[in-house]
């Protein structure tokens, strides 16, 4: 029974002696003093998670904010262009004749693009207006009025939105 705590003592002499952080890198690198400082700096654990974060989420979040920032411009982009199609269907519907409402939502599309900031699209010729009737003449009693604009982003993205309108039945 001395023998067994004999031993058990021996072995945990040598645990502390040997297997603490500071004289583990002594027993593998020689009695080198810095080296054991540098082992006990790699070993340190305070900070990894951070580090560990850093390097984790910076490759996540910089697609992630690069689709946001095109969901934001393309409806950016689009509102825009809704706002045009409305008032510019508004506007033809409430001219009293055909001839002098085209020319009323063209005009409306290309001051309401010089309001919102897009003056240099519509002049560029990347904002396309498109305007279909149900029934000719277009102004006419219960008439409905598509508007449809769309906008060139770039080569691959295209923007299209629409706008309805009746003809008040009695005009």
């Amino acid at each position: 029974r001395s023998c067994h705590c004999r031993k058990s003592t021996m072995r945990a002499r040598f645990f502390n002696k040997y297997l603490t952080l500071g004289r583990r890198s002594e027993i593998f690198r020689g009695n080198s003093r810095r080296g054991a400082r540098q082992e006990n700096w790699f070993e340190n654990q305070e900070g990894s998670a951070s580090v560990e974060f850093a390097l984790l989420a910076i490759p996540l979040f910089i697609p992630l904010y690069i689709f946001m920032n095109i969901f934001a411009t393309t409806s950016d982009h689009q509102n825009a262009l809704r706002t045009l199609a409305r008032e510019s269907a508004r506007a033809f519907v409430t001219s009293s004749s055909d001839e002098s409402a085209f020319v009323v939502a063209s005009d409306v599309v290309e001051k309401g693009a010089q309001l919102l900031g897009i003056q240099d699209e519509f002049q560029d010729g990347d904002i396309s207006m498109q305007i279909n009737c149900s029934i000719r003449p277009c102004i006419s009693p219960d008439s409905k009025i598509t508007v449809t604009l769309s906008r060139r982003l770039d080569s691959q993205n295209k923007v299209e939105v629409s706008a309805i309108e009746y003809v008040s039945p009695w005009a």
